[in-house]
């Protein structure tokens, strides 16, 4: 189990008044320019992942149903649509398919996420903050000294601000063209090797949860290929990296 382009609106002449509509997600309208080629393939890949999220099953097979779960509408979950810190896959650089897109083009490919999680019934949303709330495998740290007073101090608990159950929180990159050259040998979460062919297209997902135990994030890269109908069909997720 496992993709945005912009709206235009003409008004009509002075002495008539439109009808209030309402902006629908733009899906994958091919345009020969950079920029709307980008944001038709956002499109793609973004209403993919969400709609493979959303229809995942609560087993062992990933993508997981993941509740409650808000997802970004912002690439990567950052203010400048692109990561602080790119994950250490070769050629997962989105800058290596189309040129840095501009501040206004990432607004308007977050305003079309917005719509496309809407349309879905998706709760849009930030990051999870929760104060003293360490990774799940950090440890207890060991007592305070002994002191003079006749009331042993506690350990302080690392866990202490987590939430009382679990909650999600995910992020989707930007396009990619291809399978990434770092991702050549790799092994998908089922433990195939990839083997595509076709049109392909990589994005970073990446899954923040916390829960009583503290948080964990993980990363994958979900490989697409589209399809002759012109959608992106998951083929493989590939686990880049475990933080806890």
């Amino acid at each position: 189990m496992l993709g945005i382009l912009f709206l235009l609106m003409a008004g009509t002449a002075a002495c008539h008044t439109a009808a209030p509509t309402t902006a629908e997600p733009v899906i994958g309208v091919a345009n020969p320019l950079e920029e709307l080629t980008l944001a038709g393939a956002d499109s793609l890949v973004f209403a993919a992942v969400v709609s493979e999220q959303l229809a995942a099953k609560d087993d062992d097979d990933y993508p997981v149903h993941r509740e409650p779960l808000r997802i970004d509408p912002r690439p990567y979950g950052t203010s400048t649509g692109y990561p602080e810190m790119f994950a250490g896959v070769q050629g997962i650089d989105p800058t290596l398919t189309f040129a840095r897109a501009s501040q206004r083009q990432i607004d308007r490919l977050t305003e079309n996420r917005q719509r496309v999680l809407a349309a879905r019934g998706a709760n849009a949303g930030g990051p999870l903050n929760y104060a003293q709330c360490a990774g799940v495998k950090v440890p207890t740290p060991p007592p305070p000294a002994k002191s003079k007073s006749k009331t042993r101090p506690k350990p302080r608990d690392v866990h202490a601000g987590c939430p009382k159950t679990p909650v999600y929180y995910l992020t989707v990159g930007l396009p990619v063209r291809g399978q990434p050259s770092g991702l050549a040998n790799a092994r998908d979460v089922r433990g195939r090797r990839l083997a595509l062919r076709g049109e392909v297209w990589t994005t970073l997902v990446d899954e923040h949860s916390a829960g009583p135990n503290g948080w964990t994030w993980s990363q994958y890269a979900w490989v697409f290929n589209r399809t002759e109908s012109g959608q992106m069909e998951l083929a493989n997720a590939i686990l880049v990296t475990v933080v806890e």
